[in-house]
């Protein structure tokens, strides 16, 4: 009840007994009264006051919690930041490397496309010299070859003149015609031997060389009887 309410109901006692010892009693109750109201309302402040103190608690932590939430996002976003810049960078860099590694690799293979060329060429050069080194010793040795049938040739036609000239020579005594018909016969052997040698010329290879082995050694030895006995008659 409020002190108006208290007030009333004390001037009704006050009225109803009218003696001292009553309004002793009032006095004692009026100033309880005031004393109850006055710690009524102290506590009333001090609650508010706590209550104020808890809104200001409350609102302190919800204003620390905001910024820290801000500061989280702001460490978060700068994070986010960070991690692309170095993801950015490492994916550069591996692009670098990757064209690196390809320049590379294309540097090796046109060097050695190039080497491959150049041996290529080198092989094709000595090919043709080669060949052309072969082609320079077969018309040599042909003309050889030639030179030689054709010394033969003449040789056959120089013992076919000396055989007729022995023939018709007048003989002298019976040793000089031994030893001219025995030049005659040396003579008609080496025509034998060297149209035998001049029918291997018919079987020759890329060289010009014959197939058959000449009989050069057998040749010159019948050649040298041949001039030996000539000598012998004259």
């Amino acid at each position: 009840m409020n002190s108006y309410k208290i007030r009333i109901v004390l001037l009704q006692g006050l009225q109803g007994l009218g003696s001292i010892s009553i309004a002793m009693v009032f006095l004692i109750t009026l100033t309880a009264c005031t004393s109850q109201a006055a710690r009524e309302a102290e506590l009333a402040a001090i609650d508010a006051e706590r209550e104020a103190q808890l809104e200001n608690t409350a609102s302190a932590i919800e204003q620390e919690r905001q910024r820290a939430m801000q500061e989280q996002r702001r460490r978060e976003a700068e994070d986010r930041v960070r991690i692309a810049a170095a993801q950015q960078l490492r994916e550069e860099s591996l692009a670098r490397e990757e064209a690196l590694a390809r320049e590379e690799t294309r540097a090796r293979q046109e060097a050695f496309a190039r080497e491959e060329e150049l041996a290529r060429a080198e092989k094709e050069r000595r090919r043709r010299e080669e060949a052309e080194q072969r082609e320079y010793e077969r018309l040599a040795l042909n003309a050889a070859a030639e030179a030689e049938r054709q010394s033969k040739l003449e040789l056959i036609a120089e013992l076919e003149v000396q055989i007729a000239s022995i023939e018709s020579t007048t003989m002298q005594d019976e040793s000089t015609a031994a030893i001219l018909r025995a030049a005659i016969m040396v003579a008609e052997e080496l025509l034998d031997t060297l149209a035998t040698e001049q029918a291997k010329y018919e079987s020759t290879d890329e060289y010009g060389n014959t197939l058959e082995p000449l009989a050069k050694e057998l040749i010159a030895e019948l050649e040298a009887r041949k001039d030996s006995l000539v000598r012998q008659a004259q």
